[in-house]
């Protein structure tokens, strides 16, 4: 390794530090303890840019997988909220229509207002997945 000669002033809390450096290292002069504070920083900053990275790494893939993980219980809630509107649309209906007492459950007949409300609730849902598509992502 090559030195190079320098001439420095010193405050006498730093002078201090050197000292005290020196003594618990067992170093016999103040350039070698100079050098092993600069090679011990610039490791500590090396380990410090490897937590930096590694931060931004796992928060990006945390990240993904939050936004994974959150788009699959959308759908779900999505179908949910479909089988909810298709239900209100048809007692609606039903109750408007016969101001009946009981029902025909779909397991037993599904009737055909059944179907229809199906397909209005759809295509609502449809028109408004494409309404919020259009408005995220406009076109230019």
């Amino acid at each position: 390794m090559e030195t190079k000669p320098r001439m420095i002033i010193l405050d006498k809390e730093t002078d201090q530090f050197i000292q005290d450096y020196m003594a618990e290292h067992k170093l016999r002069f103040p350039g070698e303890a100079i050098m092993d504070i600069c090679k011990k920083y610039g490791e500590e900053k090396k380990k410090e840019w490897s937590l930096d990275y590694i931060r931004e790494t796992v928060s990006e893939n945390l990240h993904d997988v939050l936004k994974s993980e959150l788009k699959k219980i959308r759908l779900g809630t999505n179908s949910i909220d479909k089988n909810t509107q298709i239900l209100i649309e048809y007692m609606n209906g039903l109750f408007a229509h016969h101001k009946s007492q009981g029902l025909l459950t779909t397991n037993y007949k599904e009737l055909d207002s059944t179907k229809i409300s199906k397909k209005v609730v759809e295509e609502r849902i449809l028109n408004q997945r494409q309404k919020r598509l259009d408005k995220e992502y406009p076109r230019s």
